[in-house]
């Protein structure tokens, strides 16, 4: 196998660079719920394994995702920041699901009693992070751990405070659903 070597990239160009730019921001700042993602694992003392879930990757290819992601965590924290990162991917709300990370998903049990609208709720959805990439009238809130889908949706009920029994968590493995809490 021949050995290639390249040097130092060439700086990000418009959308992309816009990008590098949300993703530093969000490294930044840390808000609460919305996109991106960004889920970092320390494999060995001082090396990460980041991954990027984030919609804005919809028709972006995977080698410019990581770019972006490289670059962002650069811009935000400093080249050591940046070599820190041993793998970075970005990955769609539906390529994370369809991988299996997100099996966390949080759904409306909305009736008709409930004195909220279907697109209330669909509403707050969004403003909390939901996708929607598979169905725009269907957004899909999705997470990695549980304690994320219970922390989603306490912050569902404060952003709707009539809303506290219309949100329930789903685990599915596989694109089935095999556990239901409220």
């Amino acid at each position: 196998m021949p050995r290639i070597k390249t040097g130092v990239e060439a700086p990000a160009h418009g959308t992309n660079a816009d990008l590098v730019d949300r993703l530093a921001e969000e490294l930044k700042s840390g808000h609460e719920s919305g996109q991106p993602i960004i889920y970092e694992r320390e494999y060995s003392p001082g090396l990460l394994v980041v991954t990027v879930v984030w919609d804005k990757w919809d028709r972006l290819p995977l080698e410019e995702r990581t770019e972006v992601i490289l670059r962002a965590y650069e811009q935000a924290e400093g080249r050591s920041a940046r070599e820190r990162v041993a793998l970075a991917s970005g990955l769609t709300f539906p390529e994370a699901c369809n991988a299996g990370l997100l099996p966390f998903r949080i759904v409306m049990a909305l009736r008709q009693s409930d004195p909220l609208t279907p697109e209330q709720c669909r509403q707050a959805m969004i403003e909390e992070g939901a996708s929607r990439l598979l169905e725009p009238n269907d957004p899909q809130l999705r997470f990695q751990k549980r304690e994320e889908a219970e922390a989603a949706q306490r912050r569902l009920v404060r952003r709707l405070p009539q809303s506290d029994g219309v949100w329930v968590i789903i685990t599915e493995t596989s694109g089935l659903a095999y556990e239901s809490e409220g």
